[in-house]
């Protein structure tokens, strides 16, 4: 199952969000495409959202789905079983779809399909690099130890990596990929095993072509942020953990009002203080909303 044609034709986008969806979470999808996911411009720059998911369990499921796509064109099915273990297997094909079939997007994020994109910030600060080429973006992990435990779906065998630590790699809930820097990661990753996270994995592959990870704070970790204007709509690029129902809420906050209508620019949603403050005000708010 491959999206519409018309996702990259007759002009490839500036930025190809391709997001990892469960064949289940149809909800999730949906409340995408009706905030940020229905964004065909951001900061001026054309922009496009398709889905990329694995085989579901049953025939029925996969009935479901062939009607969603018939419907909106925007999902990309590959052949293998939908499951954890399988993300990688997912995430490279999503990236092989992209050099393939839309080489002209100067940018590629992969992101999770619970995660909140602000695409008008985001797609202006893409705009803004001096030199993208070789861009790896995202909040960074450094040193991470393999999991030698056999019994988690975490394990990495020694024989897969024999490493103390892992390269530096970019949390897979939100990562930004220049088009080069796809094509590079594509030409390691047959010569590497597919074992473990895959954010591991697009990790060492970068590590093999010699892409160094840029970290941003701006890629919103795990932790649960509340629903705050400022934080949303101006000093993030992505928030991890956002629910459906959230997800419009989210939009609204920077102005969007429905299917695919969203602010061109990034919103002066903070004052000078809180913007000065940034990402620790973020955090701040998110641990008084626990007490």
């Amino acid at each position: 199952m491959l999206p519409s044609p018309e996702a990259c034709q007759p002009r490839a986008p500036f930025l190809l969000v391709l997001v990892a969806s469960a064949p289940a979470h149809a909800g999730h999808r949906e409340a995408i495409r009706r905030s940020w996911g229905g964004a065909r411009r951001a900061s001026g720059y054309p922009v496009r959202t398709l889905f990329v998911l694995g085989l579901p369990d049953s025939r029925a499921e996969q009935a479901a789905l062939e009607r969603e796509a018939q419907q909106h064109g925007d999902l990309m099915q590959g052949r293998f079983h939908d499951t954890y273990a399988n993300l990688t297997i997912k995430t490279c094909m999503l990236l092989r779809w992209a050099a393939a079939l839309c080489p002209g997007a100067a940018f590629v994020a992969k992101v999770d399909d619970d995660v909140f994109l602000n695409l008008p910030a985001l797609a202006h600060h893409l705009g803004s690099l001096a030199n993208p080429h070789g861009l790896y973006l995202g909040r960074v992990h450094w040193w991470v130890h393999p999991n030698r435990d056999p019994h988690s779906r975490h394990h990495v065998p020694v024989a897969v990596f024999a490493g103390a630590a892992f390269p530096p790699y970019c949390s897979g809930t939100a990562y930004v990929l220049s088009g080069d820097a796809v094509r590079r990661v594509l030409v390691a990753a047959p010569h590497l095993v597919a074992v473990g996270p895959e954010d591991v994995f697009v990790g060492r592959c970068a590590h093999r072509t010699g892409l160094a990870p840029t970290h941003t704070a701006r890629m919103g970790g795990a932790t649960r942020l509340s629903l705050d204007a400022c934080c949303y709509g101006q000093v993030l690029f992505s928030i991890h953990g956002v629910q459906p129902a959230q997800m419009g809420h989210a939009w609204g906050l920077l102005g969007g009002r429905g299917w695919g209508e969203g602010p061109e620019e990034p919103t002066g949603l903070c004052s000078p203080l809180q913007w000065g403050l940034g990402l620790l005000r973020c955090k701040v708010l998110a641990l008084f909303e626990k007490l």
